[in-house]
């Protein structure tokens, strides 16, 4: 296994480690349903062990990692019903948080999300991993100036959470440009400040990209691995 190097222990926190065991997940070099080694992990980055714990305690807290007793952690595998269930609350939340900022944002956050938007829209198709962070960061702005900040942190976790599960389906390429227009749709709705439209085209974006995920799971024949 190839180590990355990373600041020293004096140097370093969780969050820069977080972020490349992120990458990680997103490129395929650790793969979903895969033991994670406190002592490899830590090798593999150049850390000592304790920050390695605290990233897969965050990432446990998002859900996404499983911590067992006496046997490690797993990056929780692919599963079917997590997904939907995620989806079910991102529908709710999206608009909950895109109206907000329809009515309060202030402009310099619209300019922001134009920005991102336009790193978008040179991405090639190729290009996923790129892609998923800046729709994350993208869609992060609706909640980054929101009161409840209770269910912005909420948004994140799931969000995140959505795109480790993810990281083995496909983007397809009509989806991809799908969602570059759909963005552009909701920005131009945010600066007409059609409050109408904005709670339309969210809707449509959330519902498209299930639809999009779960014609991958049907493919890839993920099942419901859910307990309980």
């Amino acid at each position: 296994m190839s180590t990355k190097r990373m600041k020293t222990d004096e140097e370093t926190t969780d969050v820069p480690l977080y972020d490349a065991i992120l990458d990680d997940i997103y490129d395929g070099r650790l793969a979903c349903g895969q033991r994670l080694k406190v002592s490899e992990i830590a090798e593999r980055y150049g850390t000592s062990t304790s920050p390695v714990r605290e990233a897969l305690r965050r990432m446990q807290g998002e859900g996404f990692v499983e911590i067992h007793p006496n046997r490690g952690a797993t990056i929780r595998p692919t599963d079917a019903a997590s997904i939907q269930n995620i989806f079910e609350v991102l529908q709710m939340l999206e608009p909950y948080f895109v109206n907000w900022f329809a009515d309060y944002a202030p402009p310099e956050l619209l300019d922001e999300l134009e920005d991102i938007q336009a790193r978008i829209k040179q991405l090639p198709h190729s290009e996923q991993r790129v892609f998923r962070k800046l729709d994350f960061q993208f869609h992060e702005i609706f909640c980054r100036g929101h009161y409840n900040q209770t269910a912005a942190e909420i948004w994140r976790n799931l969000r995140t959470s959505l795109n480790v599960q993810a990281a083995r389906l496909r983007i397809s390429p009509a989806r991809f440009e799908a969602i570059k227009e759909e963005h552009d749709q909701l920005v131009a709705a945010l600066r007409a400040n059609d409050v109408a439209r904005v709670d339309t085209v969210i809707r449509k974006h959330v519902d498209g990209s299930f639809v999009q995920m779960s014609q991958q799971i049907r493919a890839m024949g993920i099942t419901n691995n859910a307990k309980g």
